[in-house]
């Protein structure tokens, strides 16, 4: 799930590829763009579809977890939030409470 807003940016020098850091003259750099597989971007990137993902509802068409009580599951989230928040790229926001 993400955003997906710069591979396809107007202000993205290399249309379609993202690289993260610089290289010396001449020397390629890595396109770290290149074979990711995003399921839920720009505005599917929403916390109802998070949700609907960690609980297993299909009803996205998409892919979800399909989790038991036995399973372990490992959530890695980045962004710009706060303490207590998850800032969606699309929606509304997660709240702790």
């Amino acid at each position: 799930m993400a955003a997906d807003d710069i591979a396809h940016s107007k202000a993205n020098p290399f249309p379609g590829k993202i690289f993260n850091k610089p290289t010396a003259a001449g020397t390629p750099g890595k396109d770290v763009y290149e074979g990711c597989k995003i399921d839920y971007t720009g505005k599917e990137a929403t916390a109802e579809n998070l949700m609907k993902v960690l609980k297993g509802d299909d009803s996205t068409g998409k892919p979800v977890l399909k989790t038991d009580e036995n399973s372990k599951i490992f959530f890695n989230f980045a962004d710009h939030g706060g303490v207590g928040l998850i800032c969606m790229p699309e929606g509304p926001y997660i709240y702790a409470d």
